[in-house]
């Protein structure tokens, strides 16, 4: 089965927030004293699944993505996007489930994927996972991308892939490959 990459991200402009990258942002402030200057966050969907990438394509604000307020992007980072990221960042971490561990939000889409695609019968099969990617501008000097990273995820069932300030200078983006649940 094929994998689409979904990502979708608050649009920028005048009376838009990213709610998202403010939650965390005031999280850091308020749990750990840290003042960042701005923190970016995307949703991301892996679908794997048989039904073609280019059908998925032309749904996705039907499903993963509120077009007056958001963009979305398949089968690329939105990072990689120099129209919707700007600035490079001095971090960024993607955030997602582990193999084997209930992604409701995954299991939501699911259900929503299944009632746009009803008329495939490929859709039986297909399985989708989440991700949350923040991207971190104006990190005070001493706070490394790992220990942010390590404040914002629960170890036990979910991991992180980091991109730090260097990585992020050359357009080293953290992207996470879609969890295999381990052989029964």
């Amino acid at each position: 089965m094929a994998i689409t990459r979904v990502e979708v991200t608050p649009k920028q402009g005048d009376g838009m927030r990213d709610v998202r990258g403010d939650v965390i942002r005031r999280q850091l402030k308020a749990d750990h004293n840290i003042d960042v200057g701005e923190v970016r966050s995307i949703n991301g969907f892996l679908v794997k699944s048989d039904i073609d990438k280019s059908e998925i394509a032309q749904r996705v604000d039907d499903l993963f993505s509120d077009p007056i307020i958001e963009d979305v992007l398949t089968d690329s980072l939105f990072l990689s996007s120099a129209e919707q990221f700007s600035k490079t960042p001095d971090a960024a971490i993607t955030i997602g489930f582990k193999p084997g561990v209930t992604d409701n939000p995954g299991s939501a889409a699911y259900d929503g994927f299944k009632t746009i695609f009803s008329q495939h019968e490929d859709r039986i099969d297909a399985t989708i996972s989440t991700y949350h990617t923040y991207a971190f501008y104006g990190l005070p000097e001493g706070v490394t991308s790992e220990w942010i990273a390590s404040t914002l995820h629960n170890t036990l069932i979910q991991r992180a892939v980091i991109s730090d300030s260097a990585a992020c200078a050359a357009a080293q983006w953290p992207a996470i490959d879609f969890p295999e649940k381990p052989p029964q």
